[in-house]
């Protein structure tokens, strides 16, 4: 699914039934670090390459929104958002992308392992949407899967457009190695991506 080589074992669903509001929790906050990421990225390439500046701007809005959708969840349930866990998923993709290295210029990882980190919130958010016994939370995640997939290809867009699309696929290929393995050896649990 959208370049992931590994699915997500059938398994975490499990882990998120047994706590929902570590799911939410950790969801909201993931919805405010891929905003902050988004904004990130404007300020420190937005000068070089200035075409990144209007749809990434737009994107971090549309994550605020969503933090703001997830909140609401929560707060009907009763869960208090809570401080922000390490999120042991992209510290390590981003650590093990680094010690991969090779001659990719840092905005190209930048985009693609935002791609990717899309791709996984995507494929997760069908499992939730299939799978969850709660039908209306699993419904709210079906909307929200379209959004994931189109930020997945944004990012791959704009990888594509920065660097030419034969070097953003070919770094992609590398980048979703690195991904698929680390996706199946991390810890099972209530989180987007863990």
């Amino acid at each position: 699914m959208l370049g992931l080589l590994t699915p997500t074992d059938p398994s975490w669903i499990e882990a998120v039934e047994n706590d929902l509001p570590g799911l939410l929790m950790d969801h909201a906050h993931c919805e405010l670090k891929a905003a902050q990421s988004a904004l990130s990225i404007v300020a420190r390439f937005g000068g070089e390459y200035p075409a990144l500046v209007e749809p990434l701007t737009d994107l971090a809005q549309e994550e605020a929104r969503h933090f703001a959708e997830v909140h609401r969840e929560m707060t009907a349930r009763g869960i208090v958002l809570g401080s922000p866990e390490q999120d042991a998923y992209v510290n390590e993709l981003r650590t093990l992308v680094r010690q991969a290295g090779g001659s990719a210029p840092p905005l190209l990882d930048r985009l693609l392992l935002c791609a990717l980190i899309e791709a996984r919130s995507c494929e997760r958010f069908r499992l939730l949407r299939d799978r969850l016994q709660d039908a209306a939370l699993g419904h709210f995640y079906g909307e929200l899967m379209a959004s994931e997939a189109r930020h997945y290809r944004l990012f791959c867009g704009l990888a594509e457009s920065c660097f030419g699309v034969e070097a953003a696929r070919a770094r992609m290929r590398l980048l979703a190695q690195i991904e698929g393995t680390l996706s199946v050896g991390l810890p099972l649990g209530p989180t987007v991506h863990g």
